[in-house]
């Protein structure tokens, strides 16, 4: 699942908007056994802030180190 892109109103800048969509698409993701491209920046911020869902990515973005 390659996520493009986000986007939230200026006027709802800074309150979690984004956040709670980037949680939702990788939670969506995980569910559904997915894995992600978070070609969005502030998908791949997430995510890099987020580290429990690194092991979902599969493309652009932070990964988890090898074992």
């Amino acid at each position: 699942m390659d996520l493009l892109h986000t986007e939230v109103p200026p006027e709802h800048e800074g309150q979690g908007y984004g956040g709670a969509l980037a949680k939702a698409a990788l939670d969506y993701a995980r569910a559904e056994k997915l894995r992600v491209i978070p070609t969005c920046p502030f998908v791949r911020a997430y995510v890099k802030r987020h580290p429990e869902y690194a092991a979902l990515v599969d493309g652009p973005g932070p990964k988890q180190p090898s074992s």
